[in-house]
């Protein structure tokens, strides 16, 4: 028992595996920012995984206010997604969610994980896996790939308009705080 957290007998958490290797293409990708970044969070859910809370211990869930998804869509609107105060309100949600989800704990170890959890996360695997050929294969090949593009090459010239970039980035914020208060019924069920 290290610094009062029990020992568990996992090999290899994937959140952390799936982190670092993102942190490693980012430095590769020569992004050292964005590997920082990466290698942060990871470093933070090491240090923030702790033993399973009882029902009682947990309280009633925090939950991000759902208005401010729509306030940064309206930001996105009004300056741009590459702009000062859309990276603001961004970064502010995204504290507000990580608040959110250091105050309970993971869901507890002897729980089954769901059937559904494992297609979600081999469909997600196989996105990343060919997002990852697709950088590797641009960057032998010298630059953007026509036969063989990223999702990032396929994406911007979709997000050329600040009402798609407005409409998407809605879209990415509602999705997260949708898995967020999901996870959050998940640990009190």
């Amino acid at each position: 028992m290290a610094l009062g957290f029990p020992t568990r007998s996992v090999t290899f958490d994937l959140p952390v595996v799936a982190l670092t290797l993102a942190a490693v293409a980012h430095w590769i990708r020569g992004a050292p920012a964005d590997a920082l970044i990466f290698l942060a969070v990871t470093l933070l859910l090491l240090v923030t995984e702790r033993p399973g809370a009882t029902e009682a211990e947990l309280g009633e869930p925090f939950h991000v206010p759902g208005f401010a998804v729509v306030a940064a869509g309206l930001l996105v609107l009004a300056f741009g997604r590459d702009s000062v105060p859309v990276a603001v309100a961004i970064s502010a949600i995204g504290l507000v969610a990580l608040f959110a989800e250091w105050r309970d704990p993971s869901l507890p170890v002897d729980r089954p994980v769901p059937r559904r959890a494992w297609l979600w996360s081999a469909v997600a695997l196989a996105w990343c896996a060919w997002e990852l050929l697709s950088f590797v294969y641009e960057q032998a090949a010298g630059g953007l790939s026509l036969t063989h593009p990223t999702m990032s090459d396929l994406v911007d010239p979709l997000l050329t308009s600040r009402i798609v970039q407005a409409l998407a980035i809605t879209g990415w914020l509602a999705a997260g705080l949708a898995m967020l208060r999901a996870a959050a019924t998940a640990r009190r069920s």
